[in-house]
Formats: structure tokens, C-alpha cells, sequence
């Protein structure tokens, strides 16, 4: 698997043939626009920072649109969608979260949240299955570094990818409050056999490409 960053809160994911993109950046936003096919589109809340799905979408390659919670299974890949009601930007949304198998790994990738004491027992026994996290870490609208810390040490994830920030400084106060340096790359190319080597949590920062 190869994960590439093309935004804020914006990913690729690219296995065999297929390519899963979650929060694409539609050309409303104020974000950069980038313009590929996909497979499977996954969407943390209907906003232009989040669902450009025609942004996807390029000759034979239109995606499948997953905008919410439920129970979803496409082509091999298994999605269970989680949502809480919170602000983001001032406005009650519903911003969901989600557990995501493929390529024989488990992603768990939140939405803006800022708390998850409203998580079902169940949205938490399926995040604890998790090898890869992708976590909101800006303040506001979303957990702030430390409090996105202290939710992580419920879990025990490999590796920890932080979203939803806009300073640096936001990265360097996750890693001192999770005590674990940061790793910078451009992308990131993962295996199952990867995940099992090493019983320290990496940190990394991908940059946007």
C-alpha cells in the first residue's frame, strides 16, 4: 500500500488496481484541487474541504461515494462509518469516523472531532483493531495535540499519521505529549509484515504533495 497526502485532511491510498481516497478537496474549497480516478471516495462530512468527489472521478475510474456512518464492504475492502454530532465552523454537523480494512491492514481515520466520549462501546472495540491511526490534532474544531495524545494511549497503533493541523508546532506538541519523535516523508509505503516488526509507535508527519 502507498499513502500519499494531497491536502489538509485529504489521502490516497493505492493497492494492486485500486485506488481509496478519503476527504477529497472539491474545487469550492479555498484548498489546492488535485484531479485523479479512484475507486472508493470516503467522506468525514458533506463540506468543500471533504467531498470533491468529481475531483476523483476521470475516465473509467468513478468512485463509489461512502458520505456516512453505517456498514459497507466494496470490492474487498471493509468500512464500518461512526458518527457523532459536533460544530465544525460554527455549524452542528454530523462528522463521521471510520474503521477501514484493506490490503490486510487496519485504518482507523477520524473526522474534526474534538471528543469521542459519544463513541458506541462498538465504534471503540472496532478502532482498537487498528494498526495505522489517523488523528486530529489542531485544536478547534478538532482534539488538540494533547488531548489527542491522551485519546491514542486507549489504543495501540504501529503507526500514527496526525491530521487536521495547520502549524508545525501543533506536530511537535503531539510528539512531546505522545513521546515519540517525528518522522517526515513525502509518502508512505506499507505492508502488512511492516506493521508486525517492532513494538515502538512511529509518528509521521507526510508532508502534501
Amino acid at each position: 500500500m502507498i499513502i500519499t497526502r494531497h491536502g489538509n485532511n485529504f489521502f490516497k491510498f493505492v493497492f494492486a488496481d485500486q485506488v481509496v481516497v478519503v476527504n477529497p478537496v472539491s474545487k469550492n474549497s479555498k484548498q489546492k484541487t488535485v484531479r485523479f480516478g479512484s475507486d472508493l471516495a470516503i467522506s468525514s462530512l458533506f463540506h468543500p474541504d471533504f467531498n470533491g468527489y468529481d475531483e476523483v472521478s476521470f475516465k473509467d475510474k468513478i468512485p463509489f461515494v461512502i458520505k456516512g456512518a453505517g456498514e459497507y464492504e466494496i470490492s474487498d475492502i471493509f468500512i464500518k462509518g461512526y458518527g457523532l454530532k459536533q460544530k465544525y465552523e460554527g455549524v452542528d454537523e454530523m462528522i463521521s469516523s471510520y474503521s477501514v480494512f484493506f490490503d490486510n491492514i487496519n485504518i482507523a481515520f477520524f473526522g474534526p472531532i474534538d471528543s469521542a466520549e459519544e463513541f458506541t462501546d462498538e465504534a471503540f472495540e472496532e478502532f482498537s483493531k487498528s494498526e495505522i491511526f489517523f488523528m486530529p490534532i489542531g485544536g478547534g474544531d478538532s482534539f488538540s495535540p494533547k488531548d489527542a495524545a491522551k485519546f491514542l494511549k486507549q489504543f495501540s497503533p504501529k503507526i500514527v499519521i496526525p491530521i487536521f493541523y495547520s502549524q508545525e508546532s501543533d506536530v511537535e506538541e503531539f510528539s512531546k505529549a505522545l513521546g515519540v519523535d517525528i518522522e517526515k516523508m513525502d509518502k508512505l509505503t506499507i505492508k502488512h509484515k511492516d506493521l508486525l516488526e517492532g513494538e515502538q509507535v512511529k509518528l509521521i508527519d507526510l508532508k502534501i504533495v
